[in-house]
């Protein structure tokens, strides 16, 4: 055997196997990490509310999460802040499984303006098990911020549109419909009692 070939068959063999099996374990460790994200969006049926949401979008549960500046929601106030709000503790969730979504009413934008500033920075801590079975702790730091929230417009969703027609003062095409529907009713009911 020549000399290169020795060098090929010692060295670099062994090397492109644990390069092999250190891709093959990255592969399966992204497919059991779970991954947090935690922000502020647009409330989609309530014009004029914000959403705080906590969710998993990785493939593993998130075991004890922590966070290291409690989470404000309830805060109430379009131009000013009214109340002081209420808090997700420091000590946040048990677990959040994959695909698991928290929605918490964050409040509106005054409100929560007064508590996070030009952004409230937090540390989200938890565990997980990796593919052999141990716990891992990672931490990953979050920039919460209703900023870029200020000059949404202020929609109703087709679902909360329809659901304040039925329920509203305002006459409208669709309470005027339910009208119609229940005057018919009432004279299908007369017309078949006097058979």
């Amino acid at each position: 055997m020549s000399v290169l070939a020795q060098i090929i068959a010692y060295i670099i063999s062994p090397l492109a196997t644990m390069l092999a099996v250190w891709v093959a374990y990255l592969s399966l460790l992204t497919r059991y990490q779970p991954q947090l994200l935690i922000y502020y969006q647009p409330n989609p049926d309530i014009p004029s509310l914000i959403d705080l949401v906590v969710e998993n979008i990785g493939s593993g549960n998130a075991i004890e999460v922590a966070f290291s500046e409690p989470l404000p929601i309830a805060c109430f106030g379009i131009e000013k802040p009214n109340g002081d709000g209420a808090e997700i503790p420091k000590k946040g969730f048990p677990a959040v499984s994959p695909g698991q979504r928290y929605v918490f009413n964050g409040g509106q934008y005054a409100g929560l303006e007064s508590k996070v500033g030009d952004g409230l920075e937090v540390r989200a801590s938890y565990k997980f098990r990796n593919p052999i079975g141990f716990l891992r702790t990672k931490k990953v730091t979050f920039v919460l911020g209703v900023d870029h929230l200020q000059k949404m417009p202020t929609r109703t969703s087709a679902n909360q549109a329809i659901v304040d027609a039925l329920k509203g003062p305002n006459k409208t095409t669709v309470q005027e419909i339910r009208d119609e529907l229940h005057a018919l009713n009432r004279q299908l009911t007369m017309l078949g009692k006097k058979r």
